[in-house]
């Protein structure tokens, strides 16, 4: 992330869901929430960079797999729980008033830091350890449901922005909590755009979400983090205010959403660390072994001179993409990635 060459490409990815860390692992009851069976899984695969999730509000680890329900988290976000998989339903904030009175959980409780604790001690510093701390869009539309916020940013900005506000002031002390536990990196979850493009107007995007971002990159970086931000979708119209606020490093470039690893390294490659671009959705899911080679060799090709890249699937590992498939993206980026 400093944009020297070290002895090989570091390797990384996002594996949260119970199947996938169970069929690495070869084990039953394996669960982000369960440190030493979830540093197990990245140190099977070789991975440098093992990312944290938050506790305490995710329903998505708490309810049993075979089950079908209706929940609603801390947050008073309703979700959808299909076997153990979790889908958005909506959020309970919806007037103008509602966004005013909101008020957000304790961010100094300590059960929202108790996996990452869990895995700083494990780790002792032969991987990296990041945590993923929701940006001010992700986690204002969620408490609104997207086109409520939407709405809102044209019909009442004002208590738009109050809303926003409590969530950058809640999500910087809640990093800065994980900073002082020992985390190297915030993983800045934000998800701005899909495969056609942005999902917010730059301009506004400029206007309500960059200022409370900046803030975030601020507050994280004088403790002495470093800041990724991950994002799906092509967000290219935003790198350039990436860059501008301090972000270090960008993930996980969707190949399908026209995210190009060699333009990308070429225009932002020496002012952003580079993360992922292994196809996800149809390379590491239906191979074969020989497409995977050839992807993986093509990203550390086009942007591993220099440094500044970490291999990773363009997404995270999922329940589609099989264990031997894995194993083997990372196996070759070990044999090929070496500088």
């Amino acid at each position: 992330m400093e944009h020297h060459e070290p002895d090989r490409v570091p390797l990384t990815d996002h594996i949260y869901r119970p199947e996938s860390l169970e069929r690495i692992l070869g084990e039953k009851g394996v669960r982000v929430t369960e440190a030493d069976s979830y540093v197990r899984v990245h140190r099977t695969l070789g991975l440098d960079l093992v990312a944290t999730y938050i506790d305490g509000g995710d329903v998505s680890f708490t309810i049993p797999e075979g089950t079908s329900t209706e929940v609603t988290d801390d947050w008073g976000i309703k979700w959808r729980i299909i076997d153990g998989l979790p889908w958005y339903v909506d959020g309970s904030l919806k007037t103008p008033e509602d966004f005013e009175n909101f008020t957000p959980p304790n961010p100094h409780d300590p059960r929202w830091f108790v996996s990452a604790e869990g895995v700083l001690k494990l780790v002792k510093g032969d991987m990296a350890v990041a945590t993923l701390v929701e940006g001010p869009f992700t986690r204002a539309w969620y408490l609104t449901g997207l086109p409520t916020f939407m709405k809102a940013l044209y019909t009442s900005p004002k208590s738009l922005k109050i809303l926003i506000e409590k969530m950058t002031k809640f999500q910087i002390e809640l990093g800065k909590g994980y900073i002082d536990r020992g985390v190297d990196i915030i993983w800045l979850d934000e998800d701005l755009g899909d495969v056609k493009g942005p999902l917010i107007r730059p301009a506004l995007f400029r206007e309500y979400i960059l200022p409370s971002l900046r803030q975030m990159v601020d507050a994280f970086k004088t403790k002495g983090a470093k800041i990724l931000i991950h994002s799906d979708g092509n967000i290219m119209p935003f790198l350039e205010d990436f860059i501008a606020i301090g972000i270090d490093g960008l993930h996980p470039l969707e190949r399908t959403a026209g995210m190009r690893l060699p333009l990308i390294k070429q225009q932002y490659g020496d002012k952003l660390t580079l993360v992922g671009n292994v196809d996800a959705k149809t390379v590491l899911q239906d191979g074969p072994l020989e497409a995977i080679e050839a992807q993986v060799k093509e990203c550390i090709r086009d942007a591993a001179k220099g440094g500044g890249y970490i291999l990773a699937s363009d997404h995270s590992i999922h329940p589609g993409i099989p264990a031997n498939n894995v194993k083997f993206m990372f196996e070759v980026a070990r044999k090929y990635g070496t500088y």
